[in-house]
């Protein structure tokens, strides 16, 4: 089964998804009496000569000159806390574009006050959270989202996500659950990140049961991801629900939506894991002439064993034929001759034992056996003796020979034929 880690990628870097009314369930719980008291504080504003430093450093910037406006704005000294501050966090946006490091410094520096007006302390914090989950820093990054859901008092379902996000990269699987079902409960619609986040946590955590939970909601609320069907038709063996696991990926493929090689292959050994073989081995075939699964000794295997499940004997027969013309494989025209002798195809199956025996079959005298039967339906007596003395160098033959031999020889002898 193939690991989740894969999904985390195109999660670092998530838009903004909405806010709503928190219920009293969330992972975070702020005090909307301080956020308040902070969106009323009074606004400030920087001194002259910082402002003339801010200024000159935003020009360069908007020149495209980013290491000049930054060295600009490290000149630049100032007593006083909220200027500090202000600059401070100039350096850490300005840095955001070039060095995680440095503006995960200036942004801590800038909020560690609490000087700036609400929006730029949000901002700053926002940024800081998101430089850190960017630099691997997932511990701080969590506590990071924290503060500025603490901060704001927006229930914000990108933060939970984000923070789900943390605790699944530091493979602590079982802390993604909750801030991934208050990035779902906090989303203004459905999203499918913070439901894929989960699912690979209950995979990794082997929670299979609700596992399948999840992705049954993934399929109702996306349908029109295709691999969230296949995941589906996947998961349902973990619980040995072959049957829901055949029906989903009946309906998928119904729509076009297995694409790939391995998920018509899964779709395959699900209908032969149900004991359709027919549709089994009609699956793979179809792809294979499409050139979705590849003609391998493998597949075509599967297709010969399948049909001749199903009693599809000469269908069989011209696989096994097809794995032994790509293998030259002894076993191969074996089965094939065995496939031909059930439908009484008695010369084709005489030349499929004597090209296993040609190439050295293991077990030879169980090939000499169903020559035995094979020359013996054909009235063949002479040659049926000859295979089975060949047959009777095998002690653990020896029963099934004393059997045939008298047989053997007293249809010979009715028919005049000596041996």
């Amino acid at each position: 089964m193939k690991k989740f880690k894969t999904l985390t990628s195109a999660l670092i870097v998530l838009t903004t998804l909405g806010v709503a009314i928190a219920p009293v369930s969330a992972a975070v719980q702020p005090n909307m009496a301080q956020v308040e008291e902070r969106k009323a504080r009074k606004t400030q504003i920087v001194g002259e000569r910082v402002g003339k430093v801010l200024v000159k450093a935003f020009e360069l910037y908007n020149e495209e000159k980013l290491d000049e406006a930054i060295a600009v704005l490290l000149d630049a000294k100032s007593s006083n806390a909220f200027d500090t501050a202000t600059l401070n966090r100039f350096l850490g946006n300005l840095y955001a574009t070039k060095d995680e490091k440095q503006a995960i410094k200036y942004l801590t520096l800038a909020v560690a006050p609490d000087e700036l007006a609400f929006n730029d302390q949000a901002g700053s914090l926002k940024l800081l959270a998101d430089m850190l989950l960017q630099d691997k820093q997932y511990q701080k990054a969590i506590k990071a989202y924290e503060s500025w859901i603490m901060f704001t008092g927006e229930q914000n379902a990108d933060a939970y996500m984000r923070i789900a996000n943390a605790y699944y990269l530091m493979n602590q699987y079982d802390k993604v659950l909750a801030p991934a079902d208050d990035a779902i409960r906090f989303s203004p619609k459905p999203i499918e990140g913070p439901y894929q986040l989960k699912m690979a946590a209950l995979y990794e955590t082997k929670r299979y049961k609700e596992l399948v939970t999840v992705v049954e909601t993934m399929v109702q609320l996306f349908p029109e991801n295709k691999q969230f069907w296949v995941y589906l038709g996947n998961f349902y063996t973990l619980t040995e629900e072959f049957s829901k696991s055949l029906s989903t990926l009946q309906l998928a493929n119904s729509q076009g939506y297995l694409e790939k090689d391995s998920e018509v292959r899964m779709l395959a050994q699900m209908y032969a894991n149900n004991n359709i073989p027919y549709k089994a081995a009609v699956t793979m075939e179809k792809h294979m002439k499409s050139g979705l699964v590849k003609k391998d000794k493998t597949n075509l295997n599967f297709i010969a064993s399948n049909y001749q499940s199903a009693r599809e004997f000469l269908k069989a027969a011209e696989y096994y034929g097809e794995v032994a013309k790509l293998t030259n494989d002894a076993d191969a025209y074996r089965r094939q001759g065995s496939a031909y002798s059930a439908v009484q195809r008695y010369n084709d199956a005489i030349a499929a034992y004597d090209k296993a025996l040609s190439l050295n079959v293991d077990k030879p005298s169980g090939v000499y056996m169903s020559l035995v039967d094979a020359y013996f339906y054909q009235q063949k007596y002479r040659e049926a003796y000859a295979a089975l003395m060949n047959a009777k160098k095998d002690p653990a033959m020896s029963r099934q020979v004393r059997g045939w031999e008298s047989y053997i020889k007293d249809k010979a002898k009715q028919k005049g034929i000596s041996l």
